[in-house]
């Protein structure tokens, strides 16, 4: 009687599965594990065009394949990896030099080049994110050299998300320099910070990646969280990141690449002006974000400082730069086509030195 029991259980399991799955609409894990409005609106809102899917590990990522698919005024195009470039990334050979540029929005490049009619995505103006640029720029300088810049980029995410990207890849990937840029999600005021909606504990990317593979699962979920909805409480919405888990996410970051005998780099977060409500009446204003960059971004510089951890300041893309910053961005957050250029140019004599060692 036990064997039957237990041979049954799998196939009630089979059947549950089949039948959710034949018989409810299908639910993207997306909408299950990402319950912040704002970031909701940000990897399933109407202009993202399905370009995000889940990742138990890092809750989202780029999907792998697209071709020329419209993203606000961003034409992306993506490797099997998922990552925004053309080339697929080959096993390391003997004698290349591979840099991996971690990063969000910014690394990946929003609106570089500008795209403009969503009807015709590959229709774009002249420009390139950084890190493409940084491939050719050290790639012209040392034309002997096998240089590879990969740009582990993704829209949203904070330093933490970057963290677990780069302890999932950098034993395959073998990068021998890595550089990191986080800013703007880290302070964005978004709901509750990610240590509550996003744990990081191997327990709970255990338990995402089994549910978000089962229909049944996602939709027990949802049900069980609608009926046993948590207490409402009223609580201002925080940073995603506290300053504290932001510079320890960097410090991770560079014992990783330490152990690996990697050289690492961080770039400080970039942001055009003090966000004041005399700043762009364009925009609305949010001093108190502007004043948590500075804050976070002084954090940081002192705190890689006293790890003697590199940095690299931009200081024409920084809020203090303002108003001789604009000419640098799309807007608040994102640097355009000039400032991307700006940025590989600094970033290029940043790394140069140790590309020269390897």
């Amino acid at each position: 009687m036990l064997g039957i029991a237990f041979g049954l259980v799998p196939l009630l399991v089979l059947v549950f599965e089949a039948g959710t799955r034949m018989l409810r609409p299908h639910i993207d894990p997306l909408a299950v594990f990402v319950s912040s409005p704002q970031l909701q609106q940000d990897t399933q809102g109407v202009n993202t065009s399905g370009m995000f899917e889940f990742d138990p590990g890092l809750t989202w990522r780029v999907r792998p394949g697209l071709r020329s698919v419209w993203w606000d005024y961003t034409s992306i195009t993506t490797n099997s990896r998922g990552l925004r470039m053309e080339g697929e990334v080959a096993p390391k050979k003997p004698g290349q030099i591979r840099i991996v540029t971690l990063g969000d929005s910014v690394t990946f490049g929003y609106r570089v080049p500008i795209a403009r009619d969503r009807e015709k995505p590959d229709k774009v103006e002249t420009g390139q994110p950084y890190p493409a640029l940084l491939e050719e720029m050290l790639r012209a300088r040392y034309p002997g050299r096998a240089i590879e810049v990969l740009p582990l980029a993704c829209p949203g995410y904070t330093s933490g998300q970057g963290l677990a990207w780069l302890r999932r890849e950098i034993a395959e990937l073998q990068p021998d320099i890595v550089t990191a840029c986080f800013g703007w999600n880290n302070i964005r005021a978004a709901g509750l910070p990610d240590r509550e909606t996003f744990p990081q504990t191997d327990a709970q990317v255990f338990a995402r990646k089994i549910i978000s593979s089962s229909q049944g699962l996602l939709y027990l979920t949802t049900e069980t969280a609608s009926r046993n909805p948590r207490p409402v409480k009223e609580r201002k919405p925080e940073p995603r990141t506290s300053p504290e888990e932001y510079t320890g996410h960097f410090e991770q970051m560079a014992e990783i690449c330490r152990q690996r005998g990697t050289w690492f780099g961080i770039i400080l977060p970039v942001y055009r002006d003090p966000n004041t409500p005399d700043t762009d009446p364009r925009f609305p204003a949010s001093p108190e974000e502007g004043v948590r960059m500075a804050a976070y971004r002084d954090r940081l510089r002192e705190t890689a400082k006293a790890r003697g951890i590199p940095t690299l300041e931009i200081a024409e893309l920084m809020e203090t730069n303002w108003p001789a910053s604009r000419e640098f961005f799309g807007e608040r957050i994102h640097p355009n086509a000039a400032g991307h250029r700006l940025m590989a140019e600094r970033v290029a004599g940043f790394v140069e030195l140790e590309v020269q060692k390897r």
